[in-house]
């Protein structure tokens, strides 16, 4: 184990050296007349307060250091510090523009500065690529979260010089690889055919409930009143009359201005002691007056809903699930003897038309412990009706470890709290909860069914002893180390380890995992190594350039085809290598790369940074977040496989859309649970990124939009104009909170100050051509802002502006006409991203010149989005180390 630890930590220093000339950048030489006028007096050769001299300062920044001090002198502008008050000022404009100009030299200067001169680090596996590096290897999902975390340096999880790793982690892979080789040999042992099943009638659960709950809270109800009425009766007496507007008064005191408006006129009989010869509620059922309330409560708010649960249709063969308590989640379970494997769910339902069919769709998944900790794997939609019930199918795994029970529900926002608000809003509303949307005939499970995941190499040994221990073990390495050939010493020493465990007397399958287990904490499965050489930069061999494409398109291990290919040293050839990305592309697998690739480069892990209010968004439910977030992998997969146009995400005549998504947007037609391209009505704000929820989402904060935050990744993704970071001292947003005031007027505040209008003049309007969309994405043409739930102020939306320093735009789709005029500043931004995700390290000074050929060829072909991914696969730089 030492051994395996030391060999890590040798290839992690590892690290050749490789020399470059010093780029540098150069602030405009005009804005040395800023500094003659407002800076030299005290910062010249005579004087240099803070011992800083700017008469004869160098605008060519080459250095950190020297880009360190123009850091500096930006902060002292920015905070207002310089000029001193007692000193001549410049005017709002010329202060304005020095602070742009110098911000964006200095962007640029950590761009250049920053650059590792091609140096493509060593680097290990990220969780994605492990996790389906093993389920290519053993056919097994495993849960990766123990492994070490990925990020650090760089935008994407594929960077080398952010995948860090400590020699005592090494532990943490033994113990991932023990359980994934358990898994294999149990689902492995299990493959005898054989079919287990298991079936929930939902009547017999659901109704039982129903009429229980029914029943009782009519009973104490009743109670309830029998109570209350013998503690009026008592109130009466001559001896009580004196008291009781004072107990009235007490009790509107105990109610407080935080109790509940259902609650407060009850609380004058949990005074009941007070009063002369007043029973006990103990005499009628209840343990206290607490417990007597809390009942009533419960019939005041519920009872109507288990009344009109009664009159429902259905109720002989099935069962409707709530909303909010009760019936609202129906249950399966495998047995505990069952194999772990991979089985079907089973359900039959029915949508009830008098729900909103936003409210007709159901999640599948597994329950916590705590009623609001529901994990859902997927949302289907309900299209049956009770003359016809439909059937829906879904796969599921069962593994060796964790719960074996799975849940199914109304679709809805995963919280607790959100769900008790959204019932009693209805209750209030209507009088009524909210009215049944989903009726349930069973749910079943049943199986196995043939293994998903089919693994890449056989375990089985054609002896049970040293040469079949040896056969298997070697045949494991070479297929887990992705084409590399193992020592043979390496291998006696697996072997040895084999030796011991059979002589302890484990079994022969036992005995394997061990060694098994070691290889896969090996360097050379955990890290893509490309060694160097003494001479520089070198050809890959074919098994690291297979290695190198499989993870770039699949994020995943080379096929039998690829490492075919590479061991005839074919891989190479232009028209192999160009016909294996096209197949690979066509490969389901390619998901792996949208998905890994857009996620991260998007930034769309803001989606999680917050909650969205479920009273402003209630459409917008864990569900609803996911189909977004899959749209935007989809469309990508989409224009990949059918080679469309890169500008097709930025403007659009389709989408690629579910049942769930389809709704959201308020398109008709649309069935079902699978992704598929839909085509837009005339007129649709849809089609492309600029109108996909997951996008808009992350411009805001979970209640209201962000035109900041619109601004500046529309600058940063599609415009390939990043703003500089936010200096510092900057006045907050918030400070505005509580104040009756548009969007437009509060960003038109936050502008009064130079160091927030240099940025602000070129993001805000970008934003607000973006108004039209709320925080959740949801088309719209008024705002509203809410200041509580009594005051309010709505204004129409005013999405007119002008791009700064360039044209005008009266509405969202002339703006988003703009942005689609703007083709290649977004073909920069994508291909600057694909190098970096590509290649595993930051994107460089150097890099440019790759850049601009991947676009040339790319425009030649009007953007089509294979000719990026041909282009950079058959760079020196890709195949070259």
């Amino acid at each position: 184990m030492k051994r395996l630890c030391l060999a890590a930590m040798i290839l992690l220093s590892c690290r050749p050296a490789q020399a470059a000339d010093a780029p540098s950048v150069r602030l405009d030489e005009a804005q040395r007349a800023f500094f003659a006028d407002f800076c030299i007096e005290c910062h010249g050769r005579e004087t240099q307060e803070g011992k800083l001299r700017l008469d004869n300062i160098a605008f060519e920044i080459q250095t950190v250091e020297q880009a360190d001090r123009w850091q500096k002198i930006l902060n002292a502008l920015n905070s207002g510090e310089m000029p001193p008050d007692d000193s001549a000022q410049p005017d709002r404009t010329r202060k304005t523009e020095l602070l742009d100009t110098l911000s964006q030299t200095l962007a640029r200067a950590r761009k250049v500065i920053g650059d590792q001169g091609g140096l493509i680090t060593l680097r290990r596996l990220n969780q994605r690529e492990y996790k389906n590096t093993i389920r290519a290897l053993l056919g097994v999902e495993i849960d990766v979260r123990d492994l070490p975390a990925d990020g650090g340096i760089g935008t994407f999880d594929t960077v080398g010089a952010s995948l860090f790793m400590s020699s005592d982690q090494i532990e943490q892979y033994l113990a991932i690889a023990r359980r994934a080789l358990d898994e294999h040999f149990h689902r492995t042992r299990a493959r005898e055919p054989r079919s287990l099943s298991a079936r929930e009638e939902a009547e017999v659960i659901g109704n039982k409930r129903m009429n229980s709950l029914y029943e009782r809270t009519k009973q104490m109800h009743d109670n309830y009143v029998r109570w209350t009425t013998a503690v009026d009766e008592a109130a009466q007496r001559p001896e009580n009359v004196a008291k009781i507007d004072q107990l009235k008064l007490d009790a509107q005191k105990l109610s407080g201005a935080s109790a509940s408006p259902r609650a407060a006129p009850l609380l004058y009989y949990h005074l009941w002691h007070q009063i002369a010869g007043a029973p006990s509620p103990e005499e009628f059922g209840f343990h206290d007056s607490q417990a007597a309330l809390f009942e009533e409560l419960q019939y005041r708010l519920h009872y109507t809903y288990y009344a009109d649960y009664q009159q429902l249709p259905g109720r002989d063969r099935g069962a409707w699930l709530l909303f909010y308590q009760a019936y609202r989640e129906t249950y399966v379970s495998a047995g505990e003897s069952w194999p772990a494997g991979r089985y079907k769910l089973r359900l039959r339902v029915a949508a009830n038309d008098a729900a909103p069919p936003f409210r007709r769709f159901i999640e599948v998944g597994q329950r916590g412990d705590d009623p609001s900790d529901f994990t859902v794997f997927s949302a289907h939609q309900v299209t049956g009706t009770l003359e016809q019930p439909q059937m829906i199918e879904l796969s599921v795994d069962v593994g060796t470890r964790g719960k074996r029970e799975f849940a199914v529900r109304e679709k809805r926002p995963n919280s607790r709290k959100a769900e008790i608000n959204i019932f009693a809003d209805e209750v209030d509303r209507t009088g009524h909860g909210p009215v049944p949307a989903v009726w349930i005939d069973w749910f079943e499970i049943e199986g196995p069914q043939p293994e998903p995941y089919a693994a890449s190499v056989s375990l089985i040994a054609s002896t049970h002893d040293r040469r079949g221990a040896r056969e298997v073990i070697e045949r494991f390495a070479r297929r887990a180390f992705r084409g590399a050939t193992p020592s043979a010493e390496y291998l006696d020493r697996l072997v040895g380890l084999f030796e011991t465990r059979r002589a302890l007397g484990e079994s022969f399958e036992d005995a394997l995992k061990e060694p098994l287990s070691v290889v896969l904490a090996s360097p050379s499965f955990l890290y893509l190594a490309e060694p160097s050489t003494a001479a520089g930069q070198r050809r890959l061999s074919s098994f690291e350039l297979a290695s190198r494409l499989s993870y770039l398109l699949w994020s995943g291990p080379p096929d039998n085809e690829l490492l075919a290919l590479a061991a005839s040293d074919a891989l190479h050839s232009p028209g192999v290598l160009a016909a294996q990305v096209d197949r690979m592309i066509a490969d389901d697998r390619s998901r792996e790369f949208a998905s890994g690739f857009m996620h991260q480069w998007l930034g769309m892990d803001r989606l999680e940074f917050f909650q969205f209010d479920y009273r402003m968004h209630r459409q917008f439910d864990d569900s609803t977040k996911a189909a977004a977030r899959e749209e935007v992998y989809r469309t990508v997969s989409y224009l990949l496989r059918e080679n469309q146009s890169l500008t097709r995400l930025l403007k659009s005549d389709f989408v690629v859309v579910n049942a769930v998504l389809a709704d959201y947007y308020g398109l008709d037609g649309v069935r079902g649970d699978e992704f598929r391209k839909v085509a837009l009505p005339p007129g649709s704000p849809r089609g492309g990124l600029l109108g996909m929820a997951a996008i808009l989402a992350m411009g805001s904060n979970g209640q209201y939009t962000s035109p900041v935050e619109r601004g500046e990744w529309v600058l940063r993704k599609l415009l390939n104009d990043p703003p500089p970071p936010a200096p510092p001292n900057v006045p907050q947003l918030s400070r505005l909170d509580g104040k009756m005031l548009s969007v437009r007027e509060r960003l038109k505040a936050h502008q009064e100050e130079p160091q927030c209008a240099s940025c602000h003049r070129k993001i805000d309007p970008i934003g607000f051509g973006l108004e039209n969309f709320d925080a959740s994405g949801k088309w719209r043409t008024e705002d509203i802002y809410q200041l509580n739930p009594k005051t309010s102020k709505t204004w129409p939306v005013d999405a007119a502006a002008s791009f700064y320093h360039g044209p005008s735009f009266a509405n969202y789709f002339e703006f988003r006409d703009i942005i689609e005029s703007n083709a290649d500043a977004f073909a920069h931004c994508f291909t600057e991203a694909l190098i970096e995700y590509a290649l595993g390290r930051p994107y460089g000074f150097l890099d440019d010149e790759l850049a601009a050929n991947i676009i040339h060829r790319a425009r030649a072909n009007g953007f089509a989005m294979r000719e990026f991914i041909h282009a950079l696969v058959s760079s020196e730089a890709f195949c070259s180390k």
